[in-house]
């Protein structure tokens, strides 16, 4: 071979490593790694699927936010989860992000901006794994370790509907980053913040994180751990377990009609149970015991629109939503509740 066509053939080689999907190999489990791009955000980002998947069965999908770099990347934070992902039946995808620095502390326009972008990043790789494989659309969890915070926040807090629960490892926070999401913070999404006995980097601010999740009405759950500053992912997955066993998910949610009436829409739910009845309140004194009705209302405004449903075993659980009409855009999901009878 000649010196022209070998430097060809690595050139060839080298182009074809960038451009396709490239794999590595852990040692602690079967499969590989693979490194991906989603073509719609152009996020790149690592996913491991469990040597046991079966496309049959719909499987649970964990999101990983890594922390600052160097100390901290998407590599690093999916080798923390292959194990355990291979033991107990999930798939797990870590993005690349652009938003999770803390050195030093970004200045607030410019991290929001960051924080948007990582948002997309991750819709964007969360739809892209739904694209080829079975996942179960009430068990997407989103976490993260350190820095990694501010994308768990941001994008975890203004998607109730995407994500079931969030987790925050011994997390950096700062308030100002996070004004734009304060209206769409769903208080009924479990928010784990997992803090440490000795955590000497970020002690301080998953207290004060902790404060302002609070004052937010977030369904918050505390996990102290001992130790210092590292990343806690058998506890979070304990407690993203728990959710899925103790509390119940429900969206409503409304699309068009056929006929492009933008004063009428089809109310329809997410839930992680089948409801064994249905009380439906437009919020303009006309109600549905219909479990995916039709209604047009006669004028414009803001209705809340209130279902309640009645859960297998007798419990009686109600979710309202803040819609405007027309076009049926929910305002904030915040004035949703949950009422047992």
């Amino acid at each position: 071979m000649t010196r022209k066509a070998s430097a060809i053939v690595l050139i060839t080689g080298t182009l074809l490593g960038v451009t396709g999907c490239p794999q590595y190999h852990d040692s602690s489990v079967p499969n590989e790694i693979a490194r991906l791009s989603d073509p719609a955000s152009g996020a790149d980002y690592l996913l491991y699927v469990p040597s046991t998947y079966d496309k049959g069965e719909q499987w649970p999908l964990i999101i990983l936010c890594h922390g600052t770099r160097p100390w901290d990347t998407a590599r690093r934070q999916i080798r923390d989860w292959v194990q355990l992902s291979e033991e107990h039946g999930f798939i797990v995808a870590a993005p690349y992000l652009r938003g999770t620095s803390a050195v030093p502390m970004p200045a607030i326009a410019k991290q929001m901006k960051k924080q948007r972008e990582d948002e997309r990043r991750i819709l964007g790789v969360v739809r892209h794994v739904r694209a080829g494989h079975n996942i179960s659309s009430d068990r997407i969890f989103l976490t993260g370790w350190s820095a990694g915070s501010f994308a768990v926040l941001h994008t975890g807090l203004a998607n109730p509907t995407v994500f079931r629960a969030i987790a925050v490892q011994q997390g950096n926070f700062k308030a100002a980053y996070f004004a734009d999401v304060k209206d769409r913070i769903d208080s009924h999404q479990p928010v784990g913040v997992i803090h440490g006995s000795m955590d000497l980097l970020t002690g301080r601010d998953a207290k004060v994180c902790i404060d302002w999740l609070e004052k937010n009405n977030v369904n918050l759950h505390r996990l102290r751990v001992f130790g210092g500053h590292r990343s806690h992912p058998v506890p979070v997955l304990t407690f993203f377990e728990n959710v899925v066993e103790r509390e119940p998910w429900l969206h409503i949610r409304t699309l068009g009609v056929e006929d492009g009436d933008d004063m009428t829409a089809r109310f329809k739910i997410r839930s992680s149970f089948k409801p064994e009845q249905y009380e439906w309140d437009f919020g303009d004194g006309e109600d549905s015991p219909a479990a995916e009705p039709i209604h047009r209302y006669e004028h414009p405004g803001e209705y809340v629109v209130t279902l309640t449903v009645v859960a297998p075993g007798g419990k009686r659980m109600s979710r309202s939503t803040l819609f405007r009409v027309p076009h049926f855009e929910a305002i904030t999901p915040k004035r949703s509740s949950w009422n047992d009878g």
